[in-house]
């Protein structure tokens, strides 16, 4: 049974809505601390406003990048990235280019993806956001694989603007996990209840969620220990 604390850090809150003010941001901020969950994400704009809130915190401070259909030039990307690594941020999640997946363009999606982890290097954790409703199971797999060979922390489902994955989509992402890559789920809903969550991180190989509700599910799993005991 995971303790309060180690259920909390399998939690990221995610700040993402396009209409989201600095007030909103700093109330993430203390909700995060307050929780002591894994990490606040956000927009690159705020992330120098959490990386500032969060000094000092166990929570770390995460930016997206390419949020959230990733089909921005190469070169754009990578600035972005570059800039919040600069910054601090402990985490950046990345959106796959997801018309390049279809197209079969390896090529360019492993450039990508590799130059992701490269500019990351061990201070800031990679999450390759795939956008598993717009693939197929194959394509699901193959990126995993790819994402894995290029040393990729955690690979991701989703932006949480599309789709929620299914089931399924998230087993072919474990069946084909390799070295120390991990799996977070994002999606739509963005409320997750917290049955999910415990069955997901217990029974699916799931390490992460990313979720507005992180800190209430931190709540709930606090009463729901306590209902046991």
């Amino acid at each position: 049974m995971l303790t309060v604390n180690e259920f909390a850090k399998h939690l990221d809150l995610a700040y993402l809505a396009p209409n989201l003010q600095k007030e909103d941001i700093i109330k993430a901020c203390d909700i995060a601390k307050k929780y002591h969950v894994n990490a606040v994400n956000v927009n690159s704009c705020w992330a120098e406003l959490v990386v500032e809130e969060l000094k000092g915190t166990d929570v770390g401070p995460s930016a997206v990048i390419g949020f959230p259909y990733g089909a921005m030039s190469t070169k754009a990307k990578l600035f972005e990235l570059e800039e919040m690594v600069k910054l601090g941020c402990t985490a950046c999640d990345m959106v796959v280019n997801i018309g390049a997946v279809k197209d079969k363009n390896y090529e360019l999606v492993r450039h990508e993806i590799s130059e992701f982890v490269r500019i990351c290097g061990e201070g800031c954790d990679t999450k390759l956001i795939f956008e598993v409703g717009f693939l197929t199971d194959e394509e699901i797999a193959e990126l995993t694989k790819i994402c894995c060979e290029c040393g990729v922390t955690y690979v991701k489902t989703a932006t949480g603007s599309q789709a929620f994955p299914t089931m399924d989509q998230v087993k072919i992402m474990k069946e084909n996990l390799s070295g120390n890559t991990k799996i977070k789920v994002s999606g739509v809903p963005r409320t997750f209840t917290m049955p999910a969550v415990l069955h997901m991180f217990e029974h699916m190989g799931v390490s992460l969620v990313g979720t507005r509700s992180a800190g209430k599910l931190v709540e709930e799993y606090s009463k729901y220990l306590e209902e046991l005991k």
